[in-house]
């Protein structure tokens, strides 16, 4: 997943240039075209997210190819949706925005409590803790523990699930209610592209900061 992520990360800053320049020459054409490649590009990264999640649920809920920057940014497994409203051009939160927002904030409120409700219990994080060793091959476990650590693996899959489905969503919907204005919606996903790409950088150069 690492080599796929560094890969990824390449071409999403090549879509973030090509976005800067198709919003500056005001291409309508050119900026739809670019709008469908950036959604399918995103959308691949969760589709890759998701089969890690069949192998390996703790690698997909606190990625390891993640910088500690990144990851302070983790909200089941990833970025809050509710963050992507913050790349909404200025002035643009028609009210499709405006009911998308109120959605996603309420389903956010669902999610955390779920997930809060999962590590209440001393046993969540001992099953947590059972299943990197599971990962890693240190123990071996009686059925009972083996059926627990399932049912958690099983509720942390549905969960990441759950929320990468509401990032993707909530990335569609805001780009489909600015597309009365194209370069509204090529300037919001450029935007958002940008924010991680920044995040990832300075992840990075914390990381190498003693080199």
């Amino acid at each position: 997943m690492e080599a796929y992520f560094t890969e990824w990360v390449r071409q999403e800053e090549s879509l973030v240039s090509s976005f800067l320049h198709v919003i500056s020459s005001n291409n309508t054409a050119d900026q739809l075209r670019l709008i469908s490649l950036a959604l399918v590009h995103i959308e691949s990264y969760y589709l890759h997210k998701s089969r890690l999640a069949q192998r390996d649920i703790v690698q997909a809920f606190y990625p390891r190819y993640l910088t500690p920057f990144e990851r302070t940014f983790l909200w089941l497994g990833g970025f809050r949706p509710s963050l992507l409203f913050k790349f909404v051009p200025h002035g643009q939160s028609n009210d499709a925005v405006i009911r998308l927002r109120r959605s996603v904030s309420v389903e956010e409120k669902e999610m955390s409590k779920q997930m809060a409700s999962l590590q209440e219990g001393l046993a969540a994080r001992q099953l947590l803790d059972a299943m990197r060793s599971i990962d890693t091959g240190d123990i071996m476990m009686d059925q009972d523990l083996e059926r627990a650590v399932a049912e958690v693996g099983s509720t942390l899959r549905g969960l990441l699930a759950s929320a990468d489905r509401l990032r993707l969503c909530t990335l569609r919907g805001i780009t489909e209610a600015l597309m009365t204005a194209p370069t509204d919606a090529a300037m919001f996903i450029a935007k958002a592209m940008n924010f991680h790409l920044q995040v990832r950088r300075f992840g990075l150069q914390y990381d190498n900061r003693g080199d």
